[in-house]
């Protein structure tokens, strides 16, 4: 306890965000589209993204993360069948295309979305996120991937994986170039639309990017004027050695995992302190655990919500999804028969997962693949709390005291009831206890400015390695 003459540690403020995939069908939870009251199945038309949108920005979320990837998952059985029936992780669109629609209809509301470094070159990249920035008004994020999948691999074109070390090598690199193209090729007073001397931007004040390196070159200027932003609000998982250090350099938000608290609070602590040691804010980075709660009005509401997700929940699916997730075929293990994890490729790894999942929880049930399905299909392997909002708010706060995360990433049984669930329910309770804000910080803002909470902090901070490319500076 804090003594009389010491204040008490400020509470702080917390992110909700929505996270989402582009994908007809439900994304953490397969299964889930044969709720009555499940409207994921409208995925592929406007309204739906429209209407999350402005729920969204009704509850002041702080963005939706559209987590992405570029094939059906095709692991267990090796098949794309079980995904297929399962309706998850498939029939995607691109989630690009959607977010300036969802823009049009919000002021506040940002924009987060996966795009590879490993597939996307940086040229095409940089401009695609330049025209997002512009026409989001500056409210979108890149979650930068280096890609694991094989299946992404060979639907891309190449023949497998890069190795994991080599893509973060490549990823640094790329980031490099995509700063050049962002922050050092066209000056703010670029445009100049002088209708007098018949010049809409001035030739002088945008700079070709020039490029070798080990891994990429381009030789070209950005092709597209700055945008509200200049480079995107930068978003990053991974919590390897080499993820880490990627993280701790150019990350401005990462997504972490775990089960309870602290499993978790090392890694922030860790990456926090790895931040300061490159000069950095170690606040300045904002972490975000993933979390799928099932909220009722009433503990009895909530327990009925969480047992109609058990009866819909597609088993076969969650084993699936955890095989594309893990790239080992569960498919060898009768579905009711304890897992005899030996000898096989990836079994030693899967009984460390499974293992440390019944240490965090306090479960010693024996796992069984219709248990691993079954949690796959129930909220993965997130946090799933289930009760009223005061319960579900005392997990929160827990997280927020004991492992410092910044904010949630919530993954949804159900669309929209999930996520209405949090926004009517949920967070007027966060709201009580000082946890969330009645409304955005720089309302109309761009999403770095919300992030942040400062107005006018439009751009990378001083301090974060991707300024040393800003062409602002150069002119300072």
């Amino acid at each position: 306890m804090p003594s009389e003459t010491t204040p008490p540690k400020p509470r702080k403020r917390i992110h909700l965000n929505f996270f989402e995939n582009a994908c007809t069908g439900s994304h953490m939870s397969p299964g889930q589209w044969r709720d009555p009251d499940d409207k994921t199945y409208g995925k592929d038309r406007l309204p739906y993204w429209l209407n999350l949108a402005r729920l969204a920005e009704e509850g002041k979320i702080s963005f939706i993360f559209f987590a992405d990837s570029y094939s059906l998952f095709d692991i267990y059985q090796s098949s794309t069948a079980p995904i297929l029936r399962a309706g998850a992780h498939c029939a995607a669109l691109d989630p690009m295309i959607i977010i300036p629609a969802m823009a049009s209809v919000t002021k506040s509301l940002g924009f987060g979305v996966t795009g590879s470094t490993s597939y996307l070159t940086p040229f095409i990249l940089a401009r695609t996120f330049s025209a997002l920035d512009h026409l989001t008004e500056g409210r979108v994020a890149w979650n930068v991937v280096t890609s694991w999948s094989k299946s992404a691999a060979l639907a891309l074109g190449a023949d497998d994986v890069v190795p994991h070390d080599e893509r973060y090598n490549v990823a640094h690199e790329y980031m490099d170039l995509v700063y050049k193209f962002w922050e050092s090729s066209w000056e703010d007073d670029a445009k100049v639309w002088d209708r007098e001397n018949r010049m809409a931007y001035n030739p002088d004040k945008v700079k070709r990017i020039d490029h070798k390196g080990k891994y990429l070159k381009s030789s070209s200027a950005h092709q597209t004027h700055p945008s509200p932003q200049r480079t995107p609000v930068l978003f990053q998982a991974g919590t390897s050695k080499m993820g880490r250090a990627f993280g701790s350099k150019h990350a401005e938000a990462i997504y972490v995992g775990g089960l309870v608290p602290s499993q978790t609070a090392g890694s922030i602590a860790q990456i926090r302190a790895d931040a300061a040691a490159q000069g950095r804010d170690p606040q300045s980075i904002k972490f975000f655990v993933g979390i799928t709660p099932i909220v009722g009005k009433t503990l009895e509401e909530a327990q009925t919500k969480y047992e109609r997700a058990r009866q819909n929940a597609d088993i076969v699916g969650g084993l699936a999804q955890f095989s594309g997730y893990t790239g080992i075929d569960l498919s060898r293990f009768p579905l009711d028969e304890v897992f005899e994890l030996k000898d096989a490729p990836g079994d030693a790894a899967t009984h460390t997962l499974l293992k440390n999942f019944n240490k965090a929880t306090g479960n010693t049930d024996p796992w069984t693949p219709r248990r691993l399905g079954e949690t796959m299909a129930l909220g993965d392997f997130h946090p799933a709390p289930v009760g009223t909002p005061e319960m579900v708010a005392d997990v929160f706060e827990q997280w927020i005291n004991e492992a410092d995360v910044d904010g949630f990433n919530i993954a949804y049984v159900t669309s929209p009831g999930t996520f209405e669930d949090v926004v009517y329910l949920l967070r007027p309770e966060l709201v009580k206890r000082g946890l969330m804000w009645n409304d955005y910080d720089v309302p109309g803002g761009t999403l770095r400015e919300n992030l942040y909470g400062v107005e006018g902090q439009k751009y990378l901070r001083d301090d974060h390695y991707g300024h040393k490319f800003s062409c602002r500076k150069e002119r300072n």
